[in-house]
């Protein structure tokens, strides 16, 4: 199935959104290599973002590129926080 397009702009639009939240982010490294990290969007320049990630080996911050957004290569899903009466209703039911 085609994906529909995305300009670079609008992808910059929705990172900007996303600075200081807490994120899932998926890397697609080729050849069935994903790698799944959680984290946040610390920095914004003009080209590419910068992302402090937990779990990363060689270190705690990744580049990343918005081409590579748009091409999916680098996916960025909001976490969900969920709030202590949701925490509660789970514990007692």
């Amino acid at each position: 199935m085609r994906k529909c397009a995305v300009s670079i702009e609008e992808v910059k639009k929705d990172v900007r959104a996303l600075v200081g939240k807490k994120l899932r982010v998926s890397v697609n490294r080729g050849r069935k290599k994903v790698d799944r990290y959680d984290g946040e969007i610390t920095a914004i320049y003009p080209s590419v973002f910068v992302l402090s990630v937990v779990g990363l080996s060689t270190g705690n911050s990744l580049s990343c590129s918005y081409s590579d957004v748009v091409c999916g290569d680098i996916k960025l899903k909001p976490l969900a926080i969920k709030s202590d009466k949701q925490n509660q209703e789970k514990t007692d039911g």
